[in-house]
């Protein structure tokens, strides 16, 4: 048993040096620049402004309105966003869509 031991311990011994001798050491990484100091110049404009008792977010990117965040007072709020095509604006919150049956009651 005092054999097998020790030949398990010399092998792990080579097994360790020949390792050691493919492992070569990277240069250092730098890390990555700061978002703040990045001087990015595609991020949002944000205007916030007072409608009465709502408040508004307005989000641009390049002068142009995509996001209106609406704030009412004493109620949650919500979103209008700008369809890409057609220019429509939906309104986007957590609330379901109202869904209205649509089935026939009487024809004439």
């Amino acid at each position: 048993m005092n054999k097998i031991t020790s030949f398990i311990f010399l092998l792990f011994i080579v097994s360790a040096q020949l390792v050691a001798e493919e492992i070569t050491i990277l240069e250092e990484i730098p890390s990555p620049p700061n978002t703040l100091d990045s001087g990015y110049l595609g991020e949002p404009e944000i205007t916030i402004r007072q409608d009465g008792t709502d408040t508004l977010e307005e989000h641009r990117i390049n002068g142009k309105l995509y996001l209106v965040k609406i704030t009412p007072e004493n109620f949650p709020a919500y979103y209008l966003v700008r369809e890409l095509e057609g220019g429509d604006w939906l309104r986007m919150d957590d609330n379901k869509p109202l869904v209205v049956p649509q089935w026939v009651v009487a024809s004439f």
